[in-house]
């Protein structure tokens, strides 16, 4: 073997230690990037299930009645989750009346009110009445101009007077 050759495989052998290294690093860097992804994939589902449950708090008041204030905007995944929220609570708590709280819902479209009427009909399956509460002027006229029928629910205008009827 000549030198020129000696030299040249001695050349061959650094660059493959040297992209043997680099390939190493490099799958080192690809796996913690895939660890970081997982914990932050981890993170954002522990911090959806805790938002689910803040989004949908069920308060029981006293034997019997329970509030489900709503605030926000509803769309169908949280309308799900709103029906499911009050079913497990009524069956629970054995409530005969569940008041939904829409005071803080901004907007009541075709969509929010098939939810509550969902919600009502399923209730009343379970023995319970559910009260309406916190119907603002802008959200009734919605509610007529969409034709929803709402004499399943009993309505409020105030989370208020929904407590004082549901405690006589």
């Amino acid at each position: 073997m000549s030198e020129e050759s000696s030299a040249a495989t001695q050349a061959l052998q650094a660059q493959i230690a040297e992209l043997t290294r680099e390939r190493d690093a490099l799958q080192q860097s690809m796996l913690a990037e895939l660890e970081r992804q997982r914990q932050q994939e981890e993170l954002i589902a522990s911090q959806a299930s805790v938002l689910a449950e803040i989004s949908t708090p069920l308060i029981p008041l006293r034997d019997g009645v329970l509030l489900l204030p709503l605030v926000g905007s509803i769309d169908s995944r949280r309308a799900q989750q709103v029906l499911e929220v009050l079913l497990e609570g009524i069956s629970t708590y054995q409530a005969e009346i569940a008041i939904l709280d829409i005071t803080g819902v901004r907007v009541v479209d075709t969509q929010v009110a098939d939810g509550l009427l969902r919600a009502a009909r399923a209730a009343k399956l379970l023995g319970a009445t559910v009260y309406l509460s916190g119907i603002s002027a802008e959200i009734a006229q919605t509610l007529v101009q969409l034709g929803t029928a709402l004499e399943q629910i009993t309505t409020f205008g105030s989370l208020q007077s929904a407590i004082a009827r549901a405690f006589r």
